[in-house]
């Protein structure tokens, strides 16, 4: 800006024989020095805030050379707002004659001029002046001619006067010139206040004339911007800002109105329009068009830009220049697309291209007056924007090489023709790029053939002319662009310029540059997660560089992978006629690949299980999965797969079909498995192949289970326990295998105990009584099995399971006409008995009687057919039955156990050492139901047995239900009274039942062994009175004691040993203390004498009245006299046993006539022992 101007006069008038005019022009020169004005604070009325100026360029000119003309439209500044009058004056009268005339007339002369102004009058007073320079009155004024001057022209509280005491020359005196510097910043504040109020009500005045005829917006405008120019020669930057930005919105409300009458046309027509730079307002007279109001709307526009933007770089706005900056163009350019027509050729993209260039410059050159070192750390907003103007401006000139031919209409390059933006009031972003597109059609144009004008960027006509010109700016500008977002860490906006290099490459045929650039781009892209078109075309211009390049192997798969990946991803076209073919080539390359390639969850293809259950199809269990083809080409399958996996096993599953054919979109496939098995079963994976190459896809977290089921009428196997079980035998398992409708051949059988500490000892199965061998690999070799056979397996274990279940995997492998297949399955049987048994013996002389009770486990309820105990041949034992053979079975629960009591005699020939044998034969009442339930499923239609399932599920669960069935009634009658709400399916599920098989016996062998090593002692207790004897309360009864010993159950015939028969026995009465009382000996030892009985009489007393039984006497061995060890061996393992021959005999006791005294048995004393260590007293 011009410095501002600052009038003086001098008086007197100076001459070169006046001393006076040195030193009035020394004090011209000391103020000159003292300047510019620094650190005005202006306080104006209609602001509220104090503006500080920080510096004023001053013009101290003389009065007569300063002009005169006063033009409202111009800034206030124009005309001096400070006049100086610099007297000398020492003598009071000189004043009155001269000095104070010559000051009125020049302050007559200053308010001629009618403008806005601060007078100021200097008394300067020379070097070592007599004059009082400071003096004052009492009153506290000034005295001297300073005084004078004060009193005649200080108007109200304002002083107009100040002097200054000239220091000599060559002396610096820093205290002579505050005063008047100080003085001076005043009244130029003062000045600038009164001038600003002034034109600020002038502005006020004009528009509130604005609805009057006559009224002219380009002549308010200009007495507006006025103040804006005022501030700005003051440095009030932010100030005049506003008053732009008010001019602005006035403009804008014009426009909404519709009142454009003080403009010309649109404008741009100018032949330069489109080259000239926008942040420069001296290219064209804007003010002078404004003042003839010939100014057209671009042009108006252009300039109000200009200033605002020129004020920003001024406060070091920098990035709001910028981002005003590029929302102006995108504004503008979209109010010229109204007008296209008459534009020039080109005309937006030139004018585009040439703002967005000089935007960027003229803030690079302010940005790097605001850091000299080049340091743009802190300018990274600046950056930002920088960078999208200077893709704006790339895409302009990607425009004309569209238009011109230099560039291809299809992607990646824009083409000229889009859609014009709705709303000009939003940023120019990556959306509105296209209110800057092309007006000429898609294809080169020759310029001969229009009459519009050309434009007039050289640049730009230069690589319209010339091909490598364009190609040339094309690549250095998007390189920029590149660096630009680069530096601002934009890289998401790096990516189109990045394909647009890699288009460029492939159009002037560099595919070692295109393949470098294409596989660097397509990384990015992944991972920023974006731009999927992007990718897409970055992979198919990888891929065909390749071809170029001829580079295969692994490298071009993964390319052609993520190729097939994007190209679901991004369905559009990239403007290639040729995607499709290029498809079928990476098909059939992945096709190609040497190597086993697995590549997980891959988007083209989809997978997913249909249906929750398994169906039968020409003998194979199949599922049917849904294929979902995403690419828009048909794709040949060269296998499917699908694996399910058991919860609990683990063991695996596959599903599959061969060379399928997938159209785009949704396919039905049918996969069949060669595993026959059953149960539920997770979905795990799934797998596509083509050729080495597999496409694998996780789907555990599908939460998706099928339930598999086997075909009823095909090949089943049964792990189960043999039907007849001997404990003396070797522990073994029965695989009961019946074949279905299939002849099947080279059967082989695996069998793995899932059971820790059990084992099966393959090598010795065997079929019926046929001996079974193993094969290379350790299976079972059966051969072949017809149709319908059954055939049986056994297979011995070793080890006992923990509890009573043992789990086994059972896997089949054999040959069909359809090739390989296996029977897999996981089965429990449980290995313990379903009943206990226990025994209890009772010895005799003459024979021994075995009391047997058989109870069913808690769960279970068994039917028992028969128990018999079985003596061998040459047992020397002969056994009889109490129970005839042949009745009708016995149903027995835990609660109701069954006895069976059997007599052994021994023989006089045999060997009395060896077992009988006792054999059980039973059937569990649970699978006698179960089996026949199953049997009738299995002939009834799927239709009748899916209506009572349910029904008859719950009835097998309830065993309340089963009572009728345990006391006798059919199964029939049973289930025909439950299902009685069935209807036709009930009935005839009952009808079903009638003929159901019931499954076999079984029958458990125990060994017993017969007691041996027994001495038997028959014990006999009888009165010694007449039985007509009355038998009285109170009194003592005599009895005889008769012990009779038998060696019958000793064994094998053979001498007693001395021990044994010198063995001392002891017999003990056993008495209920409230029924007898022992008198005299109690117990006492006595050797048992085989030839003859042993006979003692004791002495009873009865307690009570009534009948009372006869206390029963025990028999036990007594130790020998110091416990020896050695005869204690020789007789161990001799066990004593008694029974009384008179156990229940009683004896009537009638009440005593009187008192009765009885005998109370007292502890014996505390040195007398008792127990095993008692010696005895002989009998």
């Amino acid at each position: 800006m011009p410095p501002i101007t600052i009038t003086y006069t001098l008086h007197p008038t100076p001459s070169p024989a006046s001393s006076s005019s040195s030193v009035l022009h020394n004090a011209v020169a000391g103020i000159k020095a003292h300047l510019p004005l620094r650190n005005l604070h202006w306080k104006s009325s209609s602001r509220t805030s104090l503006r500080t100026i920080q510096e004023v360029d001053i013009d101290l000119t003389d009065l007569g050379e300063a002009t005169s003309l006063r033009d409202k439209n111009v800034s206030v500044l124009d005309s001096p707002l400070v006049n100086l009058c610099l007297v000398v004056c020492e003598d009071g009268e000189v004043y009155k004659s001269q000095t104070r005339n010559f000051i009125r007339d020049w302050l007559s002369l200053l308010a001629a001029r009618r403008t806005p102004h601060a007078p100021l009058i200097v008394l300067v007073n020379p070097p070592n002046s007599a004059a009082d320079k400071s003096g004052k009155t009492v009153w506290g004024k000034d005295k001297g001619v300073l005084g004078k001057l004060k009193a005649d022209f200080n108007v109200g509280k304002r002083d107009r006067c100040v002097q200054l005491n000239l220091p000599p020359p060559g002396v610096n005196d820093p205290s002579a010139w505050p005063e008047l510097i100080n003085k001076l910043k005043e009244c130029f504040v003062t000045a600038f206040d009164s001038a600003i109020l002034e034109r600020e009500d002038e502005v006020k005045r004009g528009e509130a004339q604005r609805v009057m005829v006559g009224w002219n917006f380009c002549t308010w405008f200009l007495l507006k911007e006025s103040l804006a120019q005022s501030f700005e020669g003051v440095n009030l930057n932010e100030d005049s800002l506003i008053i732009y930005e008010e001019l602005e919105a006035a403009f804008i409300q014009v426009v909404k109105e519709q009142n454009l009458s003080w403009f010309g046309k649109l404008g741009a027509t100018g032949s330069r329009d489109d080259s000239l730079p926008i942040l420069n307002t001296t290219m064209k007279p804007y003010r002078e068009m404004l003042r003839n109001s010939s100014i057209s709307v671009f042009d108006f526009r252009v300039y109000l830009f200009a200033r605002q933007g020129i004020l920003l770089g001024k406060l070091g706005r920098i990035t709001e220049v910028a981002k005003r900056g590029q929302w102006f163009v995108a504004s503008l350019a979209n109010r010229l697309r109204e007008n296209e027509a008459g534009l020039a050729e080109h005309f937006i993209e030139s004018w585009t291209y040439t703002a967005c260039m000089d935007i960027v410059s003229k803030c690079d050159q302010w940005a790097r007056l605001e850091r000299p070192n080049n340091d743009y750390s802190g300018l990274t907003a600046y950056e930002s924007v920088r960078s999208e103007l200077l893709d704006i401006a790339r895409i302009q000139v990607e425009h004309l090489g569209v238009s011109s031919g230099h560039l291809p209409s299809t992607y990646p390059f824009q083409s000229p023709t889009v859609p014009r933006s709705s709303s000009s009031d939003v940023l120019f972003d990556e959306a509105s790029l296209a209110l800057s597109a092309p007006s000429s059609p898609g294809v080169p144009t020759d310029s001969t053939s229009t009459s519009r004008p050309q434009m007039s960027n050289s640049i730009l006509l230069a690589a319209i002319a010339d091909r490598s010109n364009f190609f040339a700016l094309y690549r250095d500008l998007t390189l920029k662009v590149i660096a630009a977002y680069r530096k601002c860490a934009k890289n998401l906006s790096c990516i189109r310029p990045l394909t647009n290099l890699l288009g460029l490459a492939l159009i002037l045929d560099q595919w070692d540059e295109a393949y470098t650039q294409a596989q660097e781009l397509a990384r990015e892209c992944q991972e920023l997660g974006v731009w999927d078109r992007v990718v897409k075309y970055a992979l198919g211009v990888a891929l065909k560089a390749a071809k170029k390049l001829d580079k295969d192997g692994m490298g071009w798969g993964e390319l052609a992978i993520g190729y097939l990946e994007v190209s679901v991803r991004e369905t559009g076209k990239t403007g290639d006629e040729d995607e499709d073919l290029l498809l079928k080539e990476v098909i059939e390359g992945l096709k190609r690949v040497d190597e086993v390639w697995n590549v997980e969850s891959h988007r083209p293809f989809s997978i997913r299980l249909l249906g929750k259950e398994t169906k039968i199809d020409c003998n194979e269990i199949t599922v049917d999965v849904e294929i979902t083809n995403e690419l828009d080409i048909d794709v040949e399958a060269d296998g499917v797969e699908v694996r399910l996996g058991h919860p609990h096993s683990g063991g695996m599953v596959l599903f599959s079909a061969k060379e399928t054919s997938l159209h785009p979109g949704v396919n039905l496939v049918r996969l069949s498995s060669s595993t026959s098995t059953h149960g539920i079963y997770n979905l795990q994976s799934a797998s596509l192949s083509f050729g080495q190459l597999n496409f694998n896809y996780d789907l555990k977290d599908s939460g998706r289970s099928v339930i598999i089921r086997r075909d009823e009428g095909g090949l089943g196997i049964t792990l189960r326990m043999p039907y007849n079980i001997k404990l003396t035998d070797d522990t073994l398992v029965v695989l009961d295998i019946k074949n279905g409708q299939v002849d099947l051949q080279e059967v082989r059988v695996n069998l793995t105990s899932l059971t820790r500490g059990v084992g099966f000892i393959l090598e010795d199965a065997k079929w019926g009584e046929t001996n079974l061998t193993l094969d290379d690999e350790g299976l079972i070799t059966v051969g072949d099995i017809r149709a319908g056979e059954t055939v049986t397996i056994s297979v011995p274990y070793a080890g006992l399971p923990p509890t009573d279940y043992m789990r086994a995997h059972i896997v089949l492998l054999h040959n069909t006409d359809r090739g390989a297949r296996q029977w897999v399955d996981v089965q429990t049987i449980d290995t313990g008995l379903p009943l206990t048994i226990n025994v209890q013996d009772f010895f005799r002389p003459d024979c021994l009687l075995s009391y047997f009770t058989v109870s069913p486990d808690d769960k279970e309820i068994l039917r028992i057919a028969s128990a018999e105990l079985i003596a061998p041949d040459g047992s020397g034992y002969e056994v009889e039955s109490c129970r005839k053979q042949g009745g009708n079975p016995i149903v027995s629960v835990a609660t109701q156990p069954l006895s069976f009591m059997f007599k052994i005699r021994r023989q006089k020939d045999g060997d009395p050492a060896s077992s009988l044998t006792l054999r059980i034969k039973y059937r569990q009442v649970d699978e006698e139901i179960r089996s026949s339930v199953t049997d009738v499923f299995r002939s009834l239609s799927p239709s009748s047995r899916a209506s009572i399932e349910r029904a008859v599920r719950e009835i097998l669960a309830d065993r309340s239900k089963w009572r009728s069935y345990l006391i006798g009634e059919s199964l029939e009658e049973l289930f025909r009274y439950e299902l009685k709400d069935m209807g036709d399916s009930g009935l005839a599920f009952c009808e079903s039942i009638k003929s159901a098989t019931l499954p076999e016996w079984r029958s458990l062998e125990i060994p017993v062994d017969v007691p041996q090593r027994r001495l038997l002692t028959a014990v006999s207790l009888t009165p010694t009175l007449s039985p007509s004897t009355f038998i009285y309360q109170g009194r003592p009864l005599a009895f005889l004691l008769k012990l009779s010993t038998s060696s019958q159950w000793m064994g094998l015939p053979s001498e007693l040993t001395k021990e044994e028969k010198t063995q001392r026995l002891v017999y003990d009465v056993q008495v209920n203390p409230e029924d007898w009382i022992v008198l005299g000996k109690k117990k006492a030892y006595f050797v048992p004498d085989l030839e003859k009985d042993v006979s003692v009489e004791i002495v009873l007393l009865p307690t009570r009245a009534g009948t009372i039984f006869l206390p029963n006497v025990s028999i036990y061995p007594l130790d020998p006299p110091g416990g020896s060890s050695e005869g204690q061996t020789k007789i161990q393992g001799v066990l004593c046993e008694s029974y009384m021959k008179n156990a229940a005999q009683t004896v009537r006791v009638l009440p005593a006539k009187k008192e009765v005294t009885v005998l109370v048995p007292v502890p014996l004393p505390g040195g007398v022992q008792i127990g095993e260590q008692w010696e005895g007293v002989r009998a």
